[in-house]
């Protein structure tokens, strides 16, 4: 069995999203990782490494896709959508797209709950987030709300 693999650690303004099959976090194996990594490239723009085993496709600091690869290369996906960014909508349809032709659903964690790829889907779990309050109030906002 492969060691759990880390989660990115996103800004406040960042919503996270895994990429799911079922409850479970998408696992994909080392033999996916180079066409997986040309179409996110595609899609999203191109990778860039962040630490040992862990590359993001977008802004890191917005919108983006995070690649997180364990020891022996599987790897999981991970969305980040920013609650603050006016380009979040067209990025939520790509990522949408891009779990559609992976076979996915989403996971976000902050909210338990198991999304469809569907673009009014994410959205209302983005409205429903930590980020999102944030976002409407960052002089306000309050860690422990």
């Amino acid at each position: 069995a492969s060691p759990r693999l880390q989660v990115p650690v996103m800004a406040v303004w960042q919503f996270d999203l895994a990429f799911a099959h079922g409850s479970a976090k998408a696992s994909w194996h080392p033999s996916s990782r180079s066409d997986v990594m040309h179409y996110l490239a595609s899609r999203v723009g191109p990778s860039t490494p962040m630490l040992e085993g862990w590359r993001y496709f977008g802004d890191e600091a917005h919108n983006c896709i995070d690649m997180v690869s364990d020891p022996d290369g599987h790897y999981e996906l991970h969305a980040r959508l920013d609650a603050c960014a006016t380009e979040t909508d067209h990025f939520i349809d790509v990522v949408c797209d891009v779990a559609h032709a992976l076979g996915c659903e989403f996971f976000s964690a902050e909210l338990a709950a198991l999304l469809p790829p569907r673009s009014h889907a994410l959205k209302d779990a983005l409205q429903r987030s930590t980020a999102w309050r944030f976002a409407l109030d960052p002089e306000g906002f309050d860690t422990d709300a």
